[in-house]
């Protein structure tokens, strides 16, 4: 599914528009571009719209990484592409050391990735055994992180061979309490609603992370080390201090449903914007050659979700124009009537039978 947000129409007589999107189904993407590229082209062409770029989205991860630890990868994989790989994987193992003191506002994904970085330097360096402990790591975080195909196929023997020496760790269960309905990680990796129970961990220093579902910000972190059979944890929430800088959008939709929490998110987009409506969009793929385009207006002031109708359509359409000129027709027609149209219920339900 191919997530998208235009922005948005002021309450000024000459209205003004901008578009970006938001990441949905990888395999969709280049498609979802086009449908995008579409779609500002026939706004752009709608008179009485100026078409405006909007300032880059940062998404809820960006935001979070402090800029040391982003740095510090930055660094790692400069030297990486130097090909200096002995600085390259000592600044690979403190950037994960310094990424993981922190484990409420750590990437993972880039910490996964971050430990194959650094067993590829230290085999380039030398260092095999380096590499092993680098794939060892991995193998306790994330058992399941799939190494980039290109690699030589030593790798994933030695990746295997890390996730049994894992699994034959001694064992302990960790219990995870918080207030209710927070979303507790355990190494980057989602296990549940709190409160969670976690059987069968290696022991060892592990990494929790518990989020408010309705505030990305409000997050608690305490890395853990397991070394009895049985360990407690209990996450207090606190607001994380948070400075964008200037020009950057937070991410609005968490989630591919939008909810009320979007839609605080969304108000503020359009206060920044000076905007008094967000057309928000989603593209659905039905079969390989047919899609779906819900569609809805956000209006700002009275943060609701006011009903477009949706379209489906075919892929041989895009490009043609028509998918864009129905939609702006559509959009330009509903806006006179913004005010007296029903509100749509949250959360939203995309989902085509």
């Amino acid at each position: 599914m191919g997530v998208f947000i235009l922005g948005a129409w002021t309450a000024f007589a000459q209205p003004r528009l901008t578009v970006f999107f938001i990441e949905g189904e990888p395999s969709i993407q280049d498609f979802v571009e086009e449908v995008k590229t579409e779609l500002m082209e026939a706004l752009s062409q709608t008179k009485g719209v100026e078409l405006i770029p909007i300032t880059r989205l940062m998404s809820p991860t960006e935001v979070l990484l402090l800029p040391v630890v982003s740095n510090a990868f930055k660094e790692a994989y400069s030297a990486m592409e130097a090909k200096q790989f002995s600085e390259a994987r000592v600044l690979f193992q403190k950037a994960i050391e310094l990424a993981l003191k922190q484990p409420e506002r750590a990437n993972f994904r880039q910490i996964w990735d971050a430990h194959v970085a650094w067993a590829v330097a230290s085999v380039e360096d030398g260092k095999e055994e380096e590499g092993r402990t680098a794939l060892r790591a991995l193998a306790r975080l994330n058992p399941h992180h799939s190494l980039p195909r290109d690699l030589p196929p030593v790798f994933e023997r030695e990746f295997e061979r890390a996730k049994n020496w894992a699994n034959r760790l001694p064992k302990s269960s960790l219990s995870i309490d918080s207030p209710e309905g927070a979303l507790v990680s355990l190494n980057g990796r989602p296990v549940g609603i709190a409160p969670v129970v976690v059987h069968r961990l290696p022991r060892g220093t592990h990494y929790i992370s518990i989020e408010d579902g309705n505030h990305f910000d409000m997050r608690f972190g305490q890395v853990v080390d397991l070394k009895s059979a049985q360990t407690q944890v209990r996450g207090a929430f606190s607001k994380l201090t948070i400075r964008l800088p200037a020009g950057f959008v937070v991410d609005p939709l968490l989630t591919p449903l939008l909810d009320a929490e979007s839609a605080e998110r969304l108000a503020l987009l359009a206060r920044d914007m000076n905007a008094a409506f967000v057309l928000v969009g989603f593209v659905k793929r039905l079969t390989p050659n047919h899609f779906h385009l819900s569609k809805t207006l956000f209006h700002a002031q009275k943060k609701q979700f006011l009903p477009l109708a949706p379209v489906g359509f075919s892929k041989s359409l895009v490009g043609k124009a028509f998918l864009g000129k129905r939609v702006a027709d559509a959009v330009l027609q509903r806006i006179p009537s913004a005010d007296s149209l029903p509100p749509v219920e949250l959360p939203l339900d995309w989902r085509v039978p």
